[in-house]
């Protein structure tokens, strides 16, 4: 499936464009985090967020400024990086 596809269907909050969407850039974002997060279950937490997170602002991306993926990156990349200062306030 296409970003636009994807992207018409997340926009109508169709549930389908989730699940393409994870289908589509699940195992990529997921390499985007291990990269920060080593503990493999955190990481798929955390992707799970992303992708809620992708959800839940859709209406946020603008396709003239960013791909879809680069987009979904920086909100993974974002996401890891809090968890990690998080889980350092706390030790």
């Amino acid at each position: 499936m296409s970003d636009s596809n994807i992207l018409i269907l997340l926009r109508d909050k169709n549930e389908k464009g989730l699940s393409d969407l994870y289908d589509k850039y699940s195992s990529a974002l997921f390499g985007v985090i291990s990269r920060i997060i080593y503990d493999g279950s955190v990481a798929e937490d955390i992707l799970s967020q992303t992708m809620l997170k992708a959800w839940n602002k859709i209406e946020t991306y603008d396709e003239n400024k960013s791909s879809l993926f680069t987009w979904l990156a920086t909100i993974a990349r974002n996401t890891s990086i809090d968890k990690k200062r998080l889980n350092r306030y706390y030790l």
